[in-house]
C-alpha cells in the first residue's frame, strides 16, 4: 500500500533515519563532556563562582514526570511483515490517577466489558475510530507519537550497515546532502513494488542485518560479475556492497547475533523511537523523567544504553551534517517496565499507538479523518515514512545523489578510495545540476553572440 502523508511530510526536517546516529552521538556526548547540571558551580551575589553553603543551596528536586510508552505493530527485527507494515510508538504524559480516571470513563461511555483498554481488541468494534479519537483528544498536548514504515526502515538500515562502515570518516557530508534518505527511499520504491511479492534480495538484506554474517546474503555479497540489475540504484548498491565487502564484514563483525545482544535487535524500531521521544522530546519539556515502558524484549536488552541519563541532566549539541540540535534528558531512575493490566497509563499509550498505526494505513478514509489531523499535530519530527521528493531526479538534490551513488559504485568496482576528494565531486555535481540543460545552454550562447 502506498502511503500519502502530506500533512506530515510538510513538516520535514533534517533528522536521522536510524537510531545508530542517535546512539553513537549519545555515547560521544557522554564520553566527551556533556553538560551535567548537577556539577555546575553555584554563583554568589557578586557573580563569582562559589561552592556556597550546602544548606542554603540544597533544593528538593522536582518530582519526575511519569512518561508511559507503548507500541503498535511490533514484529521485532522482522520488517517484511505484510500484515503490519507500520510501527508506531506513543509516549503519554499522564499521572497514574489521571489515566485510571480516563480509562474508567472511556470504558463506561462505550460499554467496554474488557478489564483494560487494548487497541488490538478495540479494533474489532465498528466504533473503534470514534473511541480512539475520543481518548486521543483527552490527551491533546500531552502525547507524542512517532511512526515508521518498516520496509522503508529496511532501506535505511541498508545504508547504515552497508555504506556507513565504509564512509564513516566523512559521513557528515553524505548526511548533509541526504544520500542516506535517497538510498532508503529508492530501495523502498524498487524492492517493494505494489502488488508484487517481496523479492529475495529484501529477505537477504534482512537476514544479513540480523546476523551480520555475509554468508546469509550470497546475492548481496556475490562476485562483481553477477548479472546487472534492472534498477540503476539497486545495481549501484550491490556493486558498492561487493566492492567494499571486506570492510563491511570487518566493521560489523562485533554485531553478529551470536556475540552481541545489540546486534540481535539492530532492526527493531522500539529503541530507535524511544531515543527520539526522550532526547528530542520529553527531555526538553520536563526537568526529570520517570520512563515506564510496556514489557519489551528489545528494550530490556538495550535498557543499559539509557543509563547515562540517570541521575543527571544530559544536554549536548549534536549535528546530523546539516544543522545542530540539542539532545536533553534527565532520568530519575533507569527505565521501568510493567504490564498494561497494572498500569492504566500504558493502556492509554497502547490505544494512542494503535490509532497512529491505523491512521497511516487508512489515509483519506472518512472514519479516520479527524484522527488523522490529531496524529499529525502530535507526530514527532523523526517519523520515517516514504517521501517521493527525495528520489525525484528532476530535482537537483536527488540528481546529485544519484551521481554520487554511481561514482561510489564505480570506485567500488575499481577498489579505489571511496572518500578521496569526494567533497570536490559533490561540489562539481551541484554546479552541474544548477546549470541549464545542454540544449538551453546552446540557445543562450547563440543569443549572447547575436547581441554582440
Amino acid at each position: 500500500m502506498k502511503l500519502s502523508w502530506h500533512l506530515l511530510q510538510s513538516q520535514s526536517v533534517p533528522c536521522p533515519s536510524h537510531v545508530t546516529i542517535d546512539k553513537s552521538l549519545l555515547s560521544i556526548a557522554i564520553d566527551s563532556g556533556v553538560q551535567i547540571s548537577q556539577n555546575r558551580p553555584h554563583h554568589g551575589r557578586n557573580g563569582q563562582a562559589t561552592q556556597g553553603n550546602p544548606a542554603e543551596m540544597a533544593e528538593p528536586p522536582p518530582p519526575p514526570a511519569l512518561i508511559s510508552c507503548d507500541e503498535a505493530g511490533f514484529t521485532g527485527p522482522k520488517l517484511l511483515d505484510d500484515n503490519q507494515p507500520i510501527f508506531a510508538y506513543a509516549a503519554i504524559d499522564l499521572s497514574a490517577e489521571e489515566a485510571a480516571a480516563l480509562v474508567t470513563e472511556i470504558r463506561t461511555k462505550y460499554r467496554i466489558q474488557a478489564p483494560e483498554l487494548k487497541s488490538k481488541s478495540l479494533r474489532k468494534r465498528d466504533n473503534w475510530p470514534v473511541i480512539a479519537l475520543d481518548l486521543a483528544r483527552r490527551v491533546s498536548g500531552r502525547a507524542i507519537v512517532i511512526a515508521a514504515d518498516k520496509r522503508l526502515n529496511l532501506g535505511g538500515k541498508a545504508f547504515e550497515y552497508l555504506f556507513e562502515p565504509v564512509l564513516a570518516a566523512k559521513n557528515w557530508l553524505f548526511y548533509r546532502y541526504d544520500l542516506h534518505r535517497f538510498v532508503m527511499n529508492a530501495m523502498h520504491r524498487i524492492l517493494f513494488a505494489a502488488g508484487q511479492p517481496v523479492p529475495q534480495l529484501a529477505h537477504e538484506l534482512q537476514a544479513f542485518m540480523k546476523s551480520f554474517d555475509p554468508a546469509d546474503a550470497p546475492r548481496l555479497f556475490a562476485a562483481a560479475a553477477a548479472d546487472k540489475e534492472s534498477s540503476e540504484v539497486l545495481d549501484c548498491v550491490l556493486r558498492f556492497a561487493r566492492g567494499y565487502g571486506k570492510t563491511i564484514a570487518k566493521e560489523t563483525k562485533h554485531l553478529r547475533a551470536d556475540a552481541s545482544q545489540t546486534g540481535k535487535w539492530t532492526l527493531d524500531l522500539t529503541t530507535t523511537c524511544l531515543f527520539s521521544l526522550i532526547l528530542h522530546g520529553w527531555g526538553h519539556r520536563h526537568e526529570r523523567l520517570d520512563i515506564l515502558c510496556d514489557d519489551s524484549k528489545p528494550l530490556k536488552a538495550m535498557a543499559h544504553v539509557f543509563d547515562g541519563m540517570v541521575g543527571k541532566t544530559l544536554s549536548a549539541e549534536v549535528s546530523n551534517g546539516r544543522g545542530d540540535a540539542e539532545i536533553k534528558a534527565h532520568l530519575a531512575n533507569p527505565l521501568r517496565f510493567g504490564s498494561s493490566a497494572d498500569h492504566p497509563t500504558l493502556q492509554v499509550a497502547d490505544v494512542v499507538a494503535g490509532a497512529t498505526a491505523d491512521v497511516l494505513q487508512h489515509v483519506g478514509e472518512k472514519p479516520y479523518r479527524d484522527l488523522y489531523f490529531w496524529v499529525g499535530e502530535h507526530m514527532h519530527q523523526h517519523f520515517m515514512l516514504p517521501a517521493d521528493e527525495l528520489i525525484d531526479t528532476t530535482l537537483p538534490g536527488p540528481r546529485v545523489n544519484l551521481a554520487v551513488l554511481k561514482e561510489l559504485a564505480r570506485r567500488a568496482d575499481k577498489g579505489e578510495d571511496p572518500l578521496l576528494a569526494i567533497e570536490e565531486f559533490y561540489a562539481a555535481e551541484f554546479r552541474r545540476a544548477a546549470s541549464p540543460p545542454p540544449g538551453l545552454r546552446a540557445l543562450l550562447a547563440a543569443l549572447a553572440r547575436d547581441r554582440r
